[in-house]
């Protein structure tokens, strides 16, 4: 798996094993996998099955992407939870739905995505 660059800044994608120590958030809870800051890097277990992983990517993802906006430090645990849950949730299906709208794929930026029409 290659890294993923958010922002232009490079973060690494690693599988662990489940016991594995960064696998622990800030609030202190274990989880199947993170998004670490300080060394920008997301930790997958390896316990994650193969049907979910694509959601626990997207998810740590948005974790990585809303560090990258520097907003963290705004939010609560809980509320950066909420967002990054929303957006493994309902990211895909937003810009599909936009795609759809249009009969295009959806361009910000220079970045391009949706389903071609």
């Amino acid at each position: 798996m290659g890294p993923l660059i958010i922002r232009g800044q490079v973060w690494r994608v690693v599988r662990v094993s489940p016991g594995d120590p960064f696998l622990i958030d800030r609030t202190g809870v274990p989880k199947l996998a993170t998004a670490d800051p300080s060394t920008k890097t997301i930790r997958i277990s390896k316990a994650v099955p193969v049907n979910m992983f694509d959601q626990v990517y997207l998810h740590e993802a948005a974790h990585a992407a809303m560090t990258e906006a520097d907003v963290t430090d705004l939010l609560s645990p809980a509320t950066e939870e909420l967002i990054a849950w929303f957006m493994e949730s309902h990211a895909i299906e937003v810009v599909d739905a936009v795609s759809a709208s249009l009969g295009r794929r959806v361009c910000v930026d220079g970045l391009c995505m949706g389903r071609n029409q």
